[in-house]
């Protein structure tokens, strides 16, 4: 896989760095995640980021593996609440979201 034609050679670099970086400090990844990841540093952007705007409780932007994890993890307990409970946790993230 190649970076992105505007992504600069110096760029490219430091982001080969921090992949293999957070590779080692991230521990296991399943395939499907490695690839997502390779696919968002190779298109520009730190591995400790994510595209999100999703922050880790210190304010700290959250990393891509675990905000994937996350967004996973709601939508596993999304989909495993019966249609009624469904319909009330969609009303309630709709009503949070417009405060």
């Amino acid at each position: 896989m190649m970076f992105n034609e505007d992504v600069s050679a110096e760029l490219q670099d430091i982001l080969e760095i921090e992949l293999h970086r957070y590779k080692r400090e991230i521990g296991h990844m399943t395939k499907e995640e490695w690839n997502l990841l390779v696919n968002w540093v190779y298109s520009g952007h730190s591995p400790y980021t994510n595209g999100d705007g999703v922050f880790d409780d210190d304010g700290w932007p959250l990393d891509f593996i675990n905000t994937l994890r996350s967004w996973n993890e709601m939508q596993e307990y999304s989909d495993s609440l019966d249609d009624e409970t469904s319909c009330d946790y969609a009303d309630l993230n709709i009503l949070l979201a417009s405060k």
